[in-house]
Order: C-alpha cells, then sequence, then structure tokens
C-alpha cells in the first residue's frame, strides 16, 4: 500500500491483465472486475495475511526465494501459479513473441520468479512501460 493508504496503480493494471488472460482462455473480460477478480487482487497485494504479499515483500528485500517458502507456514499458490499462467498463455497465443507486451506484469513476476531479473529490475520495466489503453482487445 503507498503511504497515502491508497492501492499502487499496478494493482488495476494487473486486474486488467487477468482479464485479458481470461478472454484468450474464452472468459468474459468483464467477470474479473468483480469480487472474483478486483476484491482476490486487493486482497492479495495488500493484504497482511497474504502469502502471496509476505513472498514478494521478502523477495524485493533481498531474500532468496527458496529460503522464504522454507520459512513460510503455508503454500504460496502464487509462485507456481505465475509460472504455469505463462506457459499456458504462450502456448495459446497465436503470436507467442508478444507475450511480454501483452502481459507485462504474469511475465515480470515470472522472470522474478525464475530468477532472471530482481525485483527492483522487474518494477523499472514495469514503470517505463508506455501508457496505453488498458482495453487491449484480442489482438
Amino acid at each position: 500500500m503507498k503511504p497515502d493508504g491508497q492501492p499502487p496503480p499496478a494493482t488495476g493494471s494487473g486486474v486488467d491483465e487477468m482479464g485479458s488472460m481470461g478472454k484468450l482462455f474464452g472468459a468474459n473480460q468483464e467477470t474479473f472486475w468483480g469480487l472474483a477478480g478486483v476484491g482476490d487482487t486487493f486482497g492479495t497485494c495488500l493484504g497482511p495475511l497474504s502469502r502471496n504479499r509476505k513472498v514478494g515483500y521478502r523477495l524485493a528485500k533481498g531474500e532468496d526465494l527458496q529460503d522464504v517458502l522454507k520459512s513460510m507456514d503455508g503454500v504460496s499458490e502464487g509462485v507456481f501459479t505465475v509460472l504455469a499462467l505463462e506457459q499456458m498463455i504462450k502456448t495459446k497465443m497465436n503470436k507467442p513473441n508478444v507475450f511480454d507486451f501483452k502481459f507485462p506484469i504474469i511475465s515480470g513476476v515470472a522472470q522474478i520468479i525464475k530468477g532472471n531479473i530482481t525485483p527492483k529490475v522487474g518494477l523499472n520495466l514495469l514503470m517505463r512501460y508506455p501508457i496505453r489503453d488498458e482495453n487491449r482487445g484480442s489482438s
């Protein structure tokens, strides 16, 4: 959460990216703006009890992913889900070479989880991402 108590702007972009992913697999993109999408995303991103948030926070502090996972009481489903999503989306897309452009958050988090980039680099890449219409359509 930002110091002013407002959720970070990337949270809305994350919900929109989930909608685009859902649309790719035949779901109604608007569904993701309901409680199942927005509610779950805000709970995961902002909730103090969220295991996924704890993993991200600790990775951002420089801890090793395997050390973080070993020290947790429960499973952080997002760690494994983002890697599966990356594969599913790339397999489903007619143009897998545009994956990073159409799904920058999923792509960035997957690269962090794989150890290819640091959270700081991932954030910097996301912040340099061109501002565009959040409704990207299916092309």
